[in-house]
């Protein structure tokens, strides 16, 4: 019922007005004068006691009153009187609402309670809810304009197949505002507000299904629900519908703004690039890249490659071109000799070379340009073209011949992304926008698009993660509340991951055994469970190489933990010295409070936090994935074989991420932060293994906070 409700909420057939007004400067007068004016063709009821008609139509003093079903319920009423009203909306067995109305959660905790229970009420009588304090949505394709907005107060938008959502109001309307004066229309618009029921994950899902949307474009501050976005964001992919997102908050200041404005959690803003990326979503730095990206996707095809070809009537802008795409990973592949003659033969002076200088001949010889690209482009040799021709936009009596030569080239060559880059009057923009071409005024902003479009074409969503065989191993819950590395890695190993050969001794005596069991050199460590970082208190002893070395280090260890304050002793870890060639990784989890268990990949030993050079996905990610998740980092080339030098098992260690991203996804409660470190990776064909790891668990966590707070 919930989401057959969504249908009523943006495409209803009748719409009441709860506070209405004949005023249309009003908030209550506004949609009202929208729906009449812009055709609506479902009922409108207006509902206001002071009335007892509005603009020729039935004013009913209550929705109570209202004759007949009502999909959809406006509240445009002061705040006091929302939820007594929405009360009666339920009673009337309304099918969605949207309240326009401010003074709830983002104001204070009354607001706060009274927004809550908004939520609950939907929640168990099915309802769908817009809002509070938002700016409403439109539906241009049935003229569902349920808005206060003023941005179309002088003229109805431009159907188009782009569905935007913003969980700010103010943005999507400056975003809209910019839109129209670029051409660009939409097929919905959606401010959701304070979201106490329908979210920008809900809007995404609805225009995913949506025949009329090919295009989403979202402005995110933050969700509340990751799960969820994920699988809108899912869908939209499954269906082929790019999303280009625009997500603030990347600052710690811009967070702490996001989360008071919308009152939704933000998250780690590399969380959310993760889970853009792994999940086909292209993120946009700028409202500007915003609507370029946005569209261009929803007006070109997708290029089946890199290879771009520059055609310009500026050398220095066909220099820059080339500059700028190379930088952004695009190919500028050389024109075929073949090519080169033909264009030659046209015009003996033209720079052949990709890019390919047409010179200021363009404006004599009228077929120049269309000759010319379609000389290199039936080549086969090119998945994308960009066209520069300076400010033929402003020269009004020759656009018309080089508008028709562009739509022949288009024509031709239909899979071909084809961007014009020309600086435009406002009656030159509105010529290429008829004629069903993309144009820009800057060449930089063109190769953004092309890159963006490669992006969107490339990203592949990974099936989910094929499932690992565990052992039973641990039970988490069981364990005690502070690990040391040996009963972290008894916990790993129990898992299946491979670890260092090792035991722990409490006696001198037992040490002097376990190593003889092991087999010399060993390497001798201080347990504590509150002594974690043991390198900094001189627990960690490299190299032990007789039995008199291990009784004499193994009491200066003891000595060391007894002589701290607080600390437990709870053995010396005696472990095997991994002697063999041996590249140093890191794998890590991290638990977001959003998104759930992340899985992290870089270099190990102390070169994690100096180079920051990490890789990041949800967990769990398959071997596929993990070795994409290796492939990203700067230092994979270390990884890899070079000057004699061999290569290093990285098919074991896509495997130990594969399995360890398992195993943190499976205990989602359980596990707050687990650390391995450093992974020994060997050279090719001689695995892995786990030298150092620990874990920190959320009882653990619990424990700490409730201390803190006893001791405040």
């Amino acid at each position: 019922m919930k989401n057959d409700n969504l249908q009523k909420l943006f495409n209803p057939e009748s719409i009441a007005i709860i506070g209405a007004s004949p005023d249309k400067k009003k908030i209550g007068g506004r949609p009202l004068d929208y729906l009449q004016k812009y055709g609506y063709e479902g009922r409108i009821l207006p509902i206001n006691p002071k009335y007892d008609d509005i603009n020729n139509l039935t004013c009913y003093p209550d929705i109570l009153s209202a004759e007949g079903e009502v999909d959809l319920a406006i509240i445009a009423l002061p705040s006091q009187a929302v939820v007594e009203t929405f009360k009666k909306c339920i009673e009337k067995n309304v099918r969605s609402v949207i309240i326009f109305s401010a003074g709830f959660g983002e104001l204070d905790e009354q607001g706060a309670k009274e927004q809550e229970e908004i939520t609950a009420l939907a929640e168990k009588h099915g309802i769908r809810v817009l809002g509070p304090n938002c700016l409403g949505m439109f539906n241009v394709k049935k003229g569902v304009y349920s808005t206060f907005s003023t941005i179309i107060e002088e003229e109805q938008p431009i159907e188009s197949n782009i569905g935007f959502v913003s969980q700010s109001g103010a943005f999507g309307s400056h975003v809209f505002t910019l839109a129209r004066q670029n051409k660009i229309g939409f097929s919905y618009f959606i401010a959701t507000g304070n979201e106490c029921d329908v979210d920008v994950a809900d809007c995404i899902k609805f225009l995913a299904e949506d025949p009329g949307t090919d295009v989403i474009a979202c402005y995110i501050e933050g969700t509340k629900d990751g799960a969820k976005l994920i699988e809108a964001l899912q869908l939209a992919h499954e269906n082929n519908k790019p999303v280009i997102a625009i997500k603030v908050g990347k600052t710690d200041v811009g967070m702490k703004a996001a989360l008071s404005h919308t009152g939704s959690l933000v998250g780690a803003d590399t969380v959310f690039d993760t889970i853009f990326k792994q999940n086909g979503v292209y993120r946009a730095n700028t409202i500007e890249e915003f609507l370029d990206v946005t569209y261009a996707a929803s007006k070109l095809p997708f290029p089946k490659g890199r290879n771009v070809a520059v055609f310009t009537v500026s050398g220095g802008v066909g220099i820059l071109l080339a500059d700028q795409l190379t930088e952004n990973g695009l190919l500028l592949p050389e024109t075929p000799e073949s090519v080169k003659e033909k264009l030659r033969d046209i015009l003996p002076i033209a720079g052949v070379q990709n890019p390919i200088d047409t010179t200021a001949q363009i404006s004599y010889m009228p077929t120049l340009l269309e000759d010319f690209m379609e000389s290199v482009l039936s080549s086969g040799k090119y998945d994308s073209a960009i066209v520069f021709l300076g400010f033929a936009g402003l020269k009004l009596d020759s656009l018309e011949a080089r508008i028709k030569s562009l739509v022949k080239v288009k024509n031709l060559f239909k899979d071909i992304p084809q961007m014009i880059v020309t600086i435009n009057s406002e009656t030159s923009k509105q010529m290429f926008n008829d004629a069903g071409l993309y144009v820009l005024d800057d060449p930089t902003r063109a190769v953004i698009v092309t890159k963006a479009l490669n992006y969107l074409s490339t990203a592949v969503i990974e099936e989910e993660a094929e499932q690992v065989e565990f052992p039973k191993g641990k039970e988490l819950a069981d364990s005690p509340s502070l690990l040391t590395e040996y009963k972290s890695k008894e916990i790993l190993a129990s898992y299946n991951i491979p670890i260092t050969r090792e035991a722990l001794a409490v006696t001198a005596e037992e040490a002097v055994r376990y190593a003889g069991e092991i087999g010399y050199p060993v390497v001798l460590k201080g347990m504590s469970p509150q002594i974690l970082h043991k390198t900094d208190k001189g627990l960690v002893c490299l190299s032990i190489k007789t039995e008199e070395d291990v009784r004499e280090k193994f009491q200066e260890l003891k000595t060391i933990i007894e002589e701290t304050e607080g600390a437990g002793f709870e053995g010396v870890l005696v472990q095997e010295m991994l002697q063999k060639d041996s590249v140093e990784m890191y794998i890590g989890s991290k638990k977001d409070p959003i998104f759930g268990q992340m899985v992290l990949v870089g270099m190990g030993g102390v070169y994690i936090e100096v180079l920051k050079d990490v890789s990041m996905r949800k967990a769990p990610v398959s071997v596929n994935e993990a070795e994409k998740m290796i492939e990203e980092l700067q230092a994979s080339l270390i990884l890899k074989s070079y000057r004699g030098k061999p290569a290093y098992d990285t098919k074991e260690l896509s495997s130990l991420i594969s399995k360890f991203s398992h195993f943190i996804a499976s205990n989602p409660e359980q596990i707050a932060e687990a650390d391995l470190n450093p992974v020994m990776v060997f050279t090719e064909g001689e695995g892995v293994k786990v030298a150092d790891g620990l874990m920190t668990l959320e009882n653990q966590v619990r424990e700490e906070r409730s201390a803190l707070i006893a001791s405040k």
